[in-house]
């Protein structure tokens, strides 16, 4: 069943975008209850600024929401394997001064152990590792930004869980039919809220860098799937490289919507 996306054009304002849409969505209430615990996954790729990265504007702002219902709230990532360690993109993006500012956990997944899970209906990925953290959380929020990417097409909502498995594990899924593997890798994590930035975006090259554009939108959905195909289709609006085609059939929205997944 497909899951509708809220889309909005920016009041200019980071933080107020995020009230209108999760408001829209049925509020903050609908997501999180009364002491779930929370983990917040932006993009964290790089030590680059937004789009590259998560705006910190939007991190503080669902971190005050979360609090609006639990105090469990934390922020985690594990950054791109060219950018590592971890630290150095969560300081570049100012990540780090934001979580001692807001007092607000910030783990990097790469010093915690990884988790096997299986899924039979993978052809290509039937087996992956992914953060033991994802265990201690109730809800998984995530905050992608519109970016193109070099090999992937985009990086967006579907990919952004590839900071939730290994490196030598992401390694391997560079080598052959990487989009694939990434629609079929979400199988394995299921987040309850999407909000996706597209104030700025990423025409061409990508993740870490190239040519922006500005559409100046915002959109929220309980589905990967829905949201990165109206990101795509922004995207397309500006003629982003390597996305002439049917949004559905950019290869991990198809291999992922094959799979079933909203």
């Amino acid at each position: 069943m497909a899951q509708s996306v809220e889309q909005i054009r920016t009041t200019g304002d980071a933080g107020e975008d995020v009230r209108i849409l999760i408001q829209r969505l049925g509020g903050i209430e609908r997501f999180v209850q009364p002491d779930d615990r929370v983990l917040i996954k932006p993009a964290c790729n790089s030590p680059y600024p937004y789009p590259a990265t998560t705006d910190l504007k939007v991190i503080s702002t669902i971190v005050q929401l979360v609090r609006t219902r639990t105090g469990h709230v934390t922020v985690g990532d594990s950054s791109g394997f060219i950018h590592k360690p971890t630290s150095t993109a969560f300081d570049g993006m100012g990540l780090t001064r934001l979580a001692k500012e807001m007092d607000v956990p910030l783990v990097d997944f790469d010093n915690h152990e990884w988790v096997r899970r299986q899924d039979d209906r993978a052809t290509l990925l039937p087996e992956v590792q992914v953060t033991s953290l994802l265990d201690d959380f109730d809800r998984l929020i995530f905050l992608p930004t519109m970016r193109t990417h070099a090999w992937a097409r985009i990086t967006m909502a579907l990919k952004l869980g590839m900071g939730l498995i290994p490196v030598p594990d992401r390694k391997k899924m560079h080598r052959t039919e990487l989009e694939e593997m990434i629609g079929e890798l979400n199988l394995y994590f299921q987040p309850d809220l999407v909000i996706l930035d597209g104030r700025r975006c990423f025409i061409s090259g990508g993740p870490d860098s190239g040519e922006e554009r500005e559409p100046g939108v915002m959109l929220a959905s309980t589905g990967r799937v829905a949201i990165d195909i109206e990101a795509v289709r922004i995207l397309q609006q500006y003629h982003a490289a390597q996305l002439d085609m049917p949004a559905e059939e950019v290869p991990m929205i198809r291999r992922a919507r094959e799979l079933g997944l909203p």
